[in-house]
């Protein structure tokens, strides 16, 4: 499995990817750890923490918000690490409540409430049989749980396929800049070195590569995931019959200037048989079936009529190079109609004389 590096998930967080932020903090809670810790043996804040009640558990979730704040400030270009830029703001907030609480009196009172602890050994049985432990149920900071590896291969490759649509001297910069190459993110001053590229326009170059990404992560990928979760969807309606579709793949298309003037599809009636293929002329607004789809009649043609109709209604639009359409017959009306009549959910209007 592919591991990202905190300055990787930072650039996919601050483009708008929810799983690369919470990867981000949940990869380094051992690190928020490590500050709270220090924070709480310091002989200064010992007495604070000691009056205001707050734990280890409570500066961990302060830290946690510390570094999501720090995400959206943090500047690869800079040349500094994730962590070296995220530590000073995940200390500022732990302190920050530790400040709160010990100037809130109403924590103050709380302070002189008894509460009673109970200590429980790591090793003590959980049932009679002493198969498992305390320790057994534990979970480790750093077991990754199936669905945080799965959101993890899927946020790789969907990167590894966005960053496959950049154009090459792009994929390769970013490829080197972020990491991917060596499995070390370079200062932007490096990069730029190493292309033999002047700094501005290493950041230009960059700019428009984190853009194209931008668009292919949080639009293109989405839009194909939603089109083939929809194609699955129409497969499975056709098949109980609860609607029929038609497939159109364009074949070829005549032009007059910027005009396209004709066109050519192949279509193919309810995701199955043979494909047939029919012509439209914009200009004069006219349609020919060339060869009929298997499952379609000679009499109805129902699916390269459904088809013509699409072009028809769409012909000013931009044609499409595939798309599938979907339609209800008049036996599918008919049998929702029966069901409906069955049921009594139709009101029988009287005879008007």
């Amino acid at each position: 499995m592919e591991t990202l590096t905190n300055e990787q998930l930072c650039v996919l967080a601050q483009m708008g990817d929810e799983q690369a932020k919470s990867r981000l903090i949940e990869n380094n809670l051992q690190f928020i750890r490590q500050i709270a810790n220090q924070l709480a043996e310091s002989p200064l804040k010992k007495e604070q923490l000691a009056s205001c009640g707050i734990d280890a558990d409570d500066l961990v979730q302060a830290g946690s918000i510390g570094m999501w704040r720090a995400i959206r400030g943090y500047d690869l270009s800079n040349g500094s690490k994730f962590l070296t830029y995220a530590a000073p703001a995940v200390k500022r907030v732990m302190s920050d409540l530790i400040r709160q609480y010990s100037q809130d009196t109403v924590w103050r009172l709380k302070q002189n409430k008894v509460t009673t602890w109970k200590i429980v050994n790591l090793d003590e049985p959980l049932n009679d049989s002493g198969e498992d432990t305390v320790e057994s149920i534990i979970a480790s900071l750093h077991t990754k749980l199936p669905e945080q590896i799965c959101i993890e291969k899927e946020t790789a490759a969907e990167l590894r396929e966005a960053m496959d649509t950049l154009p090459d001297r792009e994929n390769v910069y970013v490829q080197y800049r972020f990491g991917f190459t060596d499995g070390e993110a370079h200062p932007l001053t490096d990069t730029a070195r190493y292309f033999r590229l002047t700094e501005s326009r290493a950041k230009g170059l960059e700019h428009s590569a984190l853009k194209l990404l931008r668009h292919e992560l949080l639009i293109e990928i989405p839009e194909r995931a939603f089109i083939k979760a929809e194609d699955r969807l129409t497969k499975l309606l056709v098949e109980e019959g609860e609607l029929h579709s038609v497939e159109l793949r364009l074949k070829s298309r005549k032009k007059r200037g910027r005009k396209v003037t004709a066109a050519v599809y192949k279509y193919l009636s309810d995701c199955d048989g043979k494909w047939g293929e029919l012509s439209y002329n914009f200009k004069d607004d006219t349609a020919e079936i060339l060869l009929l789809a298997e499952w379609d009649t000679v009499v109805s043609h129902r699916f390269a009529v459904r088809a013509i109709e699409h072009l028809r209604i769409h012909r000013n639009d931009k044609l499409a190079d595939k798309i599938v359409l979907t339609f209800i017959g008049p036996e599918q009306r008919d049998h929702h109609y029966n069901e409906k009549l069955e049921a009594g959910n139709f009101a029988v209007l009287p005879d008007v004389k």
